[in-house]
């Protein structure tokens, strides 16, 4: 409701920006999120939407195309803010009440706010019938009622997660990360309630007729504050809490984060081993390859490995001399037998993924020891190079390995 600018475009513009491209990274990567995240991300792109709207520049252009002009852009600010605060509390009820009991409750909570909304272009029609920029510029009944509307519904959410947090249901079975994002909520609330506090009395002052210095200070303060300007930069602040997941998203799109590293430090492995028993891998769509999540392929992939190299193992032999003595001579001998095991592991794989999967002879074995992932991880490369060395090229010659060019 602001009547004109008060912090210069850059300041207002930046933090809208901020707020905006957080908003788009979370929104846009986090869509395997949990009911819980679902509505985080609603309470973030609504809160986004709707500091788009207060940005002047934006609002001035938008009330050039819009019916009713500016009051109208105002009505729509003020609504989205009203909606966010409603899912808000849908995070407080769905805590309350579980995944189930909430869902007809915040039905109730989101059709009161698009009344509400309703009523907001109902209250503001004699602002756009005037003429003027926003219903606070008219004044009467009008805008107590509209004010009072805006102003409830955040100061019955921030009391009931006070009441929530006193019962100590608010922290009930939450992750860490829900913590903080309610803490978050929490510390918007208080801070939603000051400068909406500063208006209301600054409007009872008006209306009981004093009018002295501190009166007519409390009343520009609160004008001020009316711009939402106030709002936007205590927003911008609690969209900080979301970077280090919007970081994490966007890592996750770059197959930086943890579990792609561990995915490319398994390929050898699984590359050789998959070579050698085609069969374990389970072929998906490009699409739906591309859109699981970084866990959902860590886990596919050892399971892969995991099957190949038990298919692989009965394929077994003992290492040939020259491999068998080079593995005494430059390993240590705390490695000795692991490396042994992971060569005879290397050396049954290339001869399964000569013969296409399909080998010629009977396993050897039915069971054989497989080196767990770790072993597997720290040893593949050497045992593949001591093994796999030209000087020890292995054809497989009836079920035996020989060293070639020796």
């Amino acid at each position: 409701m602001w009547p004109h600018d008060h912090m210069p475009l850059w300041a207002t513009a930046s933090a809208t920006a901020f707020i905006v491209l957080i908003t788009i990274i979370r929104v846009a990567l986090t869509r395997h999120a949990s009911i819980f995240g679902h509505l985080t991300n609603t309470v973030i792109a609504l809160n986004a939407s709707a500091a788009v709207l207060r940005e002047p520049v934006v609002a001035r252009n938008l009330a050039g195309v819009v019916p009713g002009g500016l009051p109208t852009v105002f009505d729509a600010w003020h609504w989205l803010t009203l909606l966010s605060w409603a899912c808000g509390l849908g995070m407080a009820l769905l805590h309350e009440y579980g995944p189930t009991r909430y869902r007809y409750r915040f039905r109730i909570v989101i059709g009161l706010s698009a009344l509400v909304g309703l009523a907001f272009l109902i209250l503001s029609h004699p602002a756009r019938a005037q003429g003027l920029p926003s219903i606070a510029n008219h004044g009467d009944w009008q805008f107590a009622v509209y004010f009072g509307l805006y102003t409830g519904l955040p100061a019955v959410i921030t009391s009931y997660y006070f009441i929530l947090l006193y019962k100590g249901a608010l922290w009930r079975t939450t992750t860490w990360w829900e913590r903080i994002t309610v803490a978050a909520m929490v510390g918007l609330g208080l801070a939603t309630l000051l400068p909406l506090g500063t208006i209301a009395a600054a409007g009872v002052l008006d209306l009981a007729g004093v009018d002295d210095a501190f009166r007519l200070t409390y009343t520009r303060v609160a004008g001020e504050l009316a711009s939402g300007e106030a709002g936007l930069f205590v927003y911008a602040a609690v969209v900080v809490v979301f970077i280090p997941t919007s970081a994490q998203a966007v890592l996750r799109l770059l197959r930086l984060d943890q579990e792609s590293r561990t995915v490319r430090r398994l390929s050898p492995i699984w590359r050789d081993l998959t070579a050698a028993a085609p069969q374990v891998v389970f072929r998906l769509k490009w699409a739906d390859s591309w859109h699981g999540s970084p866990r959902e392929r860590l886990h596919r992939r050892r399971m892969e490995i995991h099957d190949a190299a038990e298919i692989v193992a009965r394929y077994v032999r003992p290492l040939p001399d020259a491999v068998d003595e080079l593995i005494d001579t430059v390993v240590a001998e705390a490695d000795q037998e692991d490396m042994r095991l992971v060569a005879e592991l290397v050396l049954a794989a290339r001869y399964l993924a000569d013969h296409g999967g399909e080998p010629p002879g009977e396993p050897t074995a039915y069971w054989a020891d497989v080196p767990d992932e770790r072993t597997l991880r720290r040893l593949w490369q050497p045992a593949r190079s001591l093994a796999l060395a030209p000087d020890y090229a292995h054809p497989v010659v009836a079920g035996r390995v020989s060293v070639g060019g020796g």
